[in-house]
């Protein structure tokens, strides 16, 4: 009988040392898998940091061409504002000229009509004697001296009315030329003006034109490092769920050696009946206990895993909304700020935070920067001291709810948030 039982206690070390033996080997193909997953995300995450950054590099060039064809369009606004008050002056001046050229043509008549009136008298003189003849007939035909004297003032006053009637005509047509001149001289300026103008406005266009080409093609690239973005984010969610899935099964093989080896040692410490021969199982036991517990080297623990990935299905699909988090509606539809979208995350494993940064900061262990590991809450200097939070992936990254991306891991070792972040470290997850 004795025999019986020490074969039956053999039997089951063995099947206890191979059963643990292929746990072992499960365990280890499973870390190693997630090992291999975690290395992935790394290297996705790095490169969604530098798209990341080459997009943000992308928008302020955006920024700056936009500047540029916004002086280049109040440069167009202002040369067609000159263009139209050239316009209005030249067609003024046209008027002006015009109106001058019916004068000169009038009083042009009247000289030739005077002109016409001289000759005929002229001719007048001519056909009856000549102009002595006629004077002598006009003067000796007066009735008296006085007439007479009457009639040689008469003839005098004509005479000399008649040249300087057309004198005035002829000054007066000087100066309306004089006048018609410095108008021309006018419109001749304003045309050179105008041409001068017109060749602004092409050159500006053609700026515009290349500016306009040169967003294109920055908005082309920039269209492209979103769609690249969008694709690694929805790796870095594929492989974060993965990572989770996996550790949710190591946990599970954890726990499911932890039930073997304790069903083994009851098994055996029932057939031994209290024999020495099952001191070396409660050894392995004692041993075993001993191996599993947590290790705070600062590896993903379970609820830290879930906490981190807790939110990446909003990777892509969420805003940043000040005071967001805080109601349903907010997040069913993805509406978080930084604060709310970590208490948010810690509630999905039952660990209650508040909603704001202040009071988040002093909710748990202060930590030395050089000890975080994933699950820390990390804070950065921003608008004011610790005006934001995140929770700590590992890997140099954080994920949180960012004022330009909405919910989405961020690069913390280079760029804006390594110049932000002071080594403010919080461990709320022992």
């Amino acid at each position: 009988m004795r025999k019986s039982i020490i074969l039956s206690a053999v039997l089951a070390g063995a099947v206890t040392v191979f059963g643990l033996h292929s746990s072992v080997e499960a365990t280890s193909d499973l870390e190693s898998e997630r090992s291999n997953i975690s290395d992935e995300r790394s290297e996705v995450q790095s490169e969604l940091s530098d798209a990341e950054q080459d997009l943000a590099d992308l928008m302020n060039e955006i920024d700056a061409i936009e500047e540029q064809i916004a002086s280049i369009e109040d440069g167009l606004k202002g040369n067609q504002e000159q263009m139209d008050a050239t316009e209005a002056d030249i067609k003024e001046n046209e008027e002006k000229k015009a109106e001058l050229q019916e004068e000169i043509e009038a009083l042009e008549a009247d000289i030739e009509e005077r002109f016409e009136l001289l000759k005929n008298r002229a001719s007048s003189y001519q056909r009856n004697g000549g102009a002595t003849s006629s004077y002598l007939e006009v003067i000796l035909g007066s009735e008296g001296f006085s007439d007479f004297i009457s009639r040689v003032l008469t003839i005098s006053q004509i005479a000399r009315a008649d040249n300087d009637f057309i004198d005035a005509l002829e000054v007066k047509q000087q100066e309306l030329e004089d006048v018609q001149q410095v108008l021309q001289d006018t419109l001749n300026h304003l045309d050179e003006q105008m041409v001068e103008l017109e060749g602004i406005e092409q050159y500006m266009e053609e700026q515009r034109q290349q500016q306009e080409a040169l967003r294109a093609d920055v908005e082309e690239k920039r269209e492209d490092l979103e769609g690249m973005i969008a694709d690694l984010e929805s790796q870095e969610a594929e492989l974060a769920r993965e990572e989770s899935e996996l550790m949710d099964r190591i946990e599970a093989e954890r726990e499911r050696q932890r039930a073997e080896r304790q069903a083994s040692q009851q098994a055996s410490q029932s057939n031994s009946s209290g024999t020495p021969a099952a001191t070396p199982a409660s050894n392995n036991s004692q041993s075993s206990s001993q191996s599993s517990t947590p290790s705070n080297s600062g590896a993903v623990t379970g609820s830290a895993s879930t906490v981190i990935n807790a939110g990446t299905h909003y990777i892509g699909n969420s805003s940043y909304v000040f005071g967001g988090g805080r109601s349903q509606s907010d997040v069913a539809a993805g509406r978080f700020d930084c604060s709310g979208y970590v208490s948010w995350a810690f509630r999905q494993i039952g660990v209650s935070l508040p909603t704001s940064t202040d009071a988040i900061l002093h909710s748990g262990q202060r930590i030395s920067a050089s000890q975080m590991r994933p699950g820390d809450l990390v804070f950065f200097d921003t608008y004011k001291r610790n005006g934001h939070v995140g929770i700590y992936a590992g890997n140099g990254r954080f994920i949180g709810s960012q004022s330009s991306t909405g919910v989405a891991f961020a690069n913390m070792t280079s760029g804006y948030w390594a110049n932000n972040f002071r080594g403010v470290v919080v461990r709320v997850l022992h």
